[in-house]
């Protein structure tokens, strides 16, 4: 029988797989078949966009799917131990505001915005990773300027929420909060935000949800590049986090970085 967790949203936690027993898990439109025989594992998965009234769950089925394809790992003795744990992905983040934010000289604000995880396959005693699977398919954009000057990003739909309290519950998804400074004379208009999410720690919060640590960036005068910096847990979040997983980059004492898609200045009397 597989151990299951007391919180069915803390899916990220290890599990035992009897013989030929099989597990499905919906996360969000992410469906994952994992299932254990005497030698092998199977692995199978799918997206499915259609609006769930529950977004996520896990139960045991009989059998994986038979129109979805298998991967095969070969044992000599299965491992009966495994995890899917959550990864932040490895690019930035690209995501556009619901709608038109401007924000005026010398203020700050702040966004909580959310964006999907990665599942990684891992079996326990050894650990072994089988695959990363995205949560979400998400399309690549190039974020900058021109052709010759910016990155390769994802880009991403959600919306940036300016309260806790107007996060929708979705543990497939991990919320960052992002402060905006704007130390300039000029108005600072905000078409897309991009959240460097490969330079954050991904923590699990005891009520399911999935978070990272916060964000400060800091729009100076005339300067096309963004300063930033990762912070702490504030410690009303922070308390009974679980550290999931360290940033996949180390950010430098003045990391420089292209956070917004557009900076504009607006003329006197203009208004948006």
């Amino acid at each position: 029988m597989l151990s299951t967790t007391t919180n069915h949203h803390a899916w990220w936690q290890p599990q035992e797989l009897a013989i030929n027993a099989c597990w499905h898990y919906r996360l969000g439109p992410l469906h994952v078949y994992v299932q254990r025989q005497a030698q092998q594992w199977l692995l199978a998965y799918e997206y499915n966009t259609e609006e769930k009234a529950d977004p996520l769950f896990n139960n045991a089925v009989n059998m994986i799917p038979v129109h979805l394809t298998c991967q095969r790992y070969l044992f000599k003795q299965s491992p009966a131990i495994y995890q899917l744990l959550p990864q932040l992905l490895d690019r930035p983040i690209v995501v556009k505001t619901f709608q038109p934010v401007s924000l005026p000289p010398n203020e700050q604000t702040t966004f909580y915005i959310s964006s999907p995880v990665s599942v990684r396959l891992t079996l326990k005693q050894p650990d072994i990773v089988l695959q990363d699977i995205i949560v979400q398919r998400l399309s690549d954009t190039w974020f900058g300027p021109s052709t010759q000057v910016g990155e390769l990003c994802y880009a991403d739909k959600t919306n940036a929420r300016h309260t806790k309290a107007e996060l929708p519950q979705r543990s497939y998804r991990a919320i960052t909060p992002v402060t905006i400074h704007n130390n300039s004379s000029k108005m600072l208009s905000i078409d897309k935000i991009s959240v460097p999410v490969p330079y954050l720690s991904l923590f699990a919060l005891p009520d399911g949800n999935l978070w990272t640590n916060p964000i400060t960036l800091k729009h100076e005068e005339l300067e096309p590049l963004t300063h930033f910096r990762t912070g702490k847990l504030s410690a009303s979040d922070a308390a009974g986090a679980t550290l999931l997983s360290e940033p996949m980059l180390k950010s430098e004492k003045h990391n420089l970085f292209r956070a917004f898609a557009d900076i504009l200045t607006t003329r006197r009397g203009e208004h948006d």
